[in-house]
């Protein structure tokens, strides 16, 4: 795999918003405390020039949000390209993405929610690992699910080059089917996963491991996406299942499943194994997890290992 270089103090990180604007001030805030947190860590900040503005519901048009990521690609002082917060639009960027640009330039890419639709295809096509983890703003300490967890898998993930990465418990885990399974890291969130399937920029699911969390999704909603994806054909092809935190998605109506149910019975003809975390996804502690790297997951045992290093020196 093509490796970006890890990340050190006074080291720059590009700060982007892809999907929705920053226009909010309750958000904004958050950005900007979150800016200043990482400098407090120790890190440079570039903010990018869309980061701001505002185009009806998204930062801006899909051009000018892509002329800002290329611009923090072929910048030679940013070793980390993150996003701000997530959305609903990233997707309007895809056609537009300079894979070879990336190639030559590898960096830290990361984000979640809506990132889920580019980090995958720059993985993939660019054999190179990108970043399941936190926004700008999960480094606001006034952000509820700010916490250690999170900060110190952030550095201890991207600023030291390992042949192998043991992800530590963020609370409790649960084995739904037991198993052990090796294979490349693919996914992210499930709503925003969907988007790619019937593209171009789909994933190729044979023989992976796929990482799944949601948002403010009702049981029912969980059930027909799941659904969606099993008659894709997804769940035929992938090894293993990673479930992160499904925040907002447990109901207590009596005619609502509980989202183990809603899961077994989507999976009930397919034996992988299945593990339950709280290790990444939305208002949840997060551990950067890559995609594209070769990843180990015992449920029986409840771990998860990246198994090849995902950094450079």
């Amino acid at each position: 795999m093509i490796l970006p270089v890890q990340l050190q103090n006074d080291d720059t990180i590009g700060v982007l918003a892809l999907s929705n604007p920053v226009y909010e001030t309750e958000v904004a805030e958050w950005v900007n405390r979150g800016v200043q947190s990482l400098k407090n860590e120790g890190f440079r900040v570039l903010l990018g020039s869309t980061l701001f503005t505002k185009n009806h519901y998204t930062s801006a048009i899909a051009a000018n949000r892509w002329n800002d990521f290329e611009k923090m690609i072929r910048n030679p002082s940013i070793k980390v390209i993150m996003t701000a917060i997530g959305g609903e639009n990233a997707h309007q960027i895809l056609p537009l993405i300079d894979f070879e640009l990336i190639i030559k330039n590898p960096k830290i890419i990361i984000g979640y929610s809506d990132p889920t639709v580019f980090l995958n295809p720059i993985s993939e096509r660019c054999n190179m690992p990108t970043f399941y983890g936190p926004h700008i703003i999960s480094f606001d300490p006034k952000w509820n699910w700010y916490s250690e967890y999170s900060i110190n898998c952030f550095k201890s993930l991207l600023m030291k080059s390992q042949t192998s990465f043991v992800v530590p418990p963020s609370d409790i885990r649960e084995c739904w089917q037991e198993g052990i399974a090796k294979g490349r890291l693919v996914g992210g969130c499930l709503v925003d996963l969907i988007k790619l399937l019937g593209t171009p920029w789909e994933p190729d699911w044979k023989g992976k491991i796929l990482i799944l969390e949601s948002v403010n999704q009702s049981p029912q909603n969980i059930d027909v996406f799941l659904t969606h994806l099993y008659q894709a054909g997804v769940f035929d092809k992938i090894e293993g299942l990673i479930l992160g935190k499904f925040h907002n998605c447990i109901s207590s109506r009596k005619k609502d499943k509980p989202l183990k149910k809603i899961f077994q019975d989507v999976l009930k003809d397919l034996k992988f194994p299945i593990l339950k975390t709280v290790d990444f996804g939305h208002f949840s502690d997060i551990c950067p997890f890559p995609l594209g790297a070769m990843c180990e997951m015992n449920a029986t045992a409840q771990t998860v290992t990246f198994l090849e290093p995902v950094v450079t020196n």
